[in-house]
């Protein structure tokens, strides 16, 4: 019995705990509101881009946002960062890699090319053959490159950023309605734990 006692305890001991560290996610501090109204069903964006250093870092942030939130969770290219010829040509081919479905083996290709081998992608031929190294054919990357789905997806993919008025990556915004704040995690010594926990705070709060 008594055994049973400590166990119940422990148990509420967690519960409690938990609940401490949901309600301590302040608004101002951990993240800000940006939308009046959430979306319907839960949705995590990653504005990114493959030019920029702290993008490159935070891939282990996406693989755990991905293993929780599943088809939930959506990576849009910024066109506004890296050389100023392929701010369009880079979304139109992270669509690309989208419509092929070789986006999660193109994405550490691409972001180990220019931040490992410090060899930046100038033009469409650059990216062209990092998806020849997943095995795409020069004529199907062209084919989806240049098709009215990619160009569908490019276009989304800009309007969202202005929409949420993005001006740096990695910007993460959940629910359409909040903007994740890594500014609020500064003395963090999990931050990638306690950043997910947040996510999965913010995506539950209008539920």
């Amino acid at each position: 019995m008594k055994k049973l006692w400590l166990a119940m305890i422990a148990v509420a001991t967690l519960g409690l705990t938990l609940s401490a560290n949901a309600t301590d996610f302040r608004e101002g501090v951990h993240y800000d509101v940006v939308a009046d109204q959430a979306t319907d069903e839960v949705e995590i964006i990653d504005f990114f881009s493959f030019y920029c250093g702290s993008c490159y870092q935070f891939q282990p942030f996406g693989d755990m946002l991905k293993d929780e939130f599943g088809d939930s969770f959506k990576k849009y290219h910024v066109n506004f960062i890296g050389p100023r010829n392929m701010g369009d040509v880079t979304i139109r081919a992270w669509a690309a890699a989208n419509i092929l479905g070789v986006a999660d083996e193109v994405s550490p290709l691409i972001f180990r090319k220019h931040f490992q081998q410090r060899n930046i992608s100038s033009s469409v031929d650059d990216l062209a053959e990092v998806f020849a190294a997943v095995g795409v054919e020069r004529d199907d990357f062209d084919r989806a490159y240049n098709s009215f789905p990619a160009r569908s997806q490019a276009n989304r993919m800009r309007r969202e950023a202005e929409n949420f008025n993005v001006s740096g990556t990695p910007t993460f915004i959940v629910n359409g309605r909040y903007r994740m704040n890594p500014q609020g995690f500064r003395d963090s010594d999990d931050f990638f734990g306690e950043y997910l926990a947040l996510a999965k705070f913010l995506a539950n709060k209008d539920s």
